[in-house]
């Protein structure tokens, strides 16, 4: 029971929220049940430890009922419609917070009967001046602003008469433009969602009305002078292009508006522009793209924008970055200066991953490789897949720098194995790690002979392939 859906949800219930629900249960209106009121109080008394010997199934059964004999189902059912009365009552609470929605469903039901018409008109009215006070942020703001103006509309279309003074005001078109608001910022938001995860993971997304919405918004820029829905039409076109002036259009909108956006919409266009100039750079060879990179991390870091949700641990993915960039530049110094500041700073159910691999990677800079190893050694239950990656990669250039040959064959193979069978991937970044594990075995091979000729054949047909992850390190090891 102590894991149960019902007790991992009265969990996260501080007492507050506790009280409120325990108001909510014994409310005749939404239970009339008084064995769901026992069985909550004494839920309740549990909090905050939650003791799983006080939550066994049969023990609260027996606390709640005394000596008659235990029933699982009935026990099961009870559990289950509690669960569903918390459900009610979260619902209840994200309701209460939408106050155009309130006066939308409340319009909803007068409107079934004529002789609410003007209880119905005040009510609009009401909902009219809340809508005009929301600054908009996002797209159910509009869809709020778009119920009022519907109804206003409606009322209008019943009291209608064609007369001078009814002809129709600006105001009515507020319903279009309203709908419109939140139809292109859903859309592009969707869009960006399946763009962003095709540069991610192998699929290829369906863009459904992409370009009608490009075009509309070309012939309508007024649209865009909403921030929001600026910079989400800005990374739609970033992804969907893959040109570096959409970059630049997207930076320069981004700097001069940052202010005005939402934390997680600052968050979300730093990492699209950190993921397309990461992919470019591999694909391009062009510094360009890693100075760029390091500018918008650096950006976020002076900011505050390290975390999806504002006061959470710094992302694992934007330590990533920010680190392997610095290395990249071979700014080795400020590096461990990084770690040191934000490695505490992350997950602590990441820290034991991120540390170690990116202190494995600043030993091995530095020539420390049995350091190196050990930090290597420390990491444990890797299952995501592109930290695998970055630990078998990271592994496999420590054998060889450490002349640990015979490991280096093994952890080879099995790095084979593990990019032919991984189909998850974008294969752009899975022809990263290709690339290179076909070099690096051809490097292995050089090892044992030091032929320089065959050394220089290596080097001059590695020179023009693009997509290799560690290329300069290769190329590093092949100059022997």
């Amino acid at each position: 029971m102590n894991n149960s859906s019902l007790i991992l949800l009265l969990k996260n219930f501080d007492k507050q929220r506790l009280k409120e629900f325990s108001s909510f249960v014994k409310s005749p209106y939404f239970n009339t049940n008084k064995a769901l009121v026992s069985l909550f109080e004494y839920i309740r008394k549990q909090h905050p430890e939650f003791s799983p010997d006080k939550l066994e199934k049969k023990y609260v059964y027996k606390k709640i009922f005394g000596k008659t004999e235990f029933n699982d189902g009935f026990f099961r059912v009870l559990m289950s419609n509690l669960q569903h009365l918390a459900e009610e009552y979260l619902s209840l609470k994200g309701y209460q917070k939408e106050t155009l929605l309130k006066k939308k469903f409340l319009l909803d039901q007068l409107m079934e009967d004529p002789d609410n018409r003007k209880l119905a008109e005040k009510v609009l009215n009401e909902g009219l001046k809340d809508a005009e006070k929301i600054q908009p942020d996002g797209p159910d703001d509009f869809l709020g602003k778009y119920f009022m103006a519907f109804y206003r509309k409606y009322i209008y279309s019943k009291n209608f008469s064609a007369t001078k003074d009814n002809m129709p005001a600006e105001h009515m078109y507020d319903e279009q433009k309203y709908l419109t608001y939140y139809f292109l910022l859903r859309m592009l938001a969707d869009h960006f969602y399946h763009l962003n995860q095709s540069q991610i993971i192998n699929y290829t997304p369906k863009l459904i009305f992409v370009d009608e919405i490009i075009t509309f918004l070309e012939k309508n820029p007024e649209y865009l002078e909403f921030p929001t829905l600026n910079m989400t039409y800005l990374r739609v076109l970033l992804l969907k292009n893959n040109k570096i002036e959409d970059l630049y259009k997207l930076k320069r909108a981004f700097y001069a508006s940052f202010r005005e956006l939402g934390h997680k919409d600052c968050f979300n266009i730093i990492s699209i522009i950190i993921n397309f100039c990461h992919k470019n750079y591999f694909l391009t060879e062009d510094v360009k793209f890693l100075e760029e990179k390091l500018e918008i991390l650096m950006f976020g870091i002076d900011n505050g924008i390290t975390s999806f949700d504002k006061d959470d641990h710094f992302d694992n993915n934007r330590y990533n970055n920010l680190f392997g960039t610095l290395i990249e530049f071979d700014r080795i110094d400020e590096a461990e200066s990084f770690i040191n500041e934000y490695g505490p700073k992350l997950d602590p159910e990441e820290q034991n991953f991120w540390v170690n691999y990116s202190m494995a990677e600043l030993k091995s800079k530095r020539g420390k490789y049995d350091e190196a190893l050990d930090h290597l050694s420390k990491i444990r239950n890797v299952k995501t897949v592109s930290y695998k990656l970055n630990l078998k990669s990271l592994q496999l250039r420590l054998y060889y720098d450490a002349g640990l040959i015979e490991q280096a064959i093994s952890a080879a193979d099995s790095f084979r194995h593990f990019i032919q069978k991984e189909s998850l991937m974008n294969p752009i970044y899975n022809e990263q790690y290709r690339n290179f594990y076909s070099y690096y075995l051809k490097l292995l091979g050089l090892s044992s002979g030091k032929n320089a000729k065959a050394a220089n054949e290596l080097k001059e047909s590695l020179l023009p392939i693009k997509n290799v992850i560690h290329k300069k390190w290769l190329m590093e090891r092949i100059n022997f």
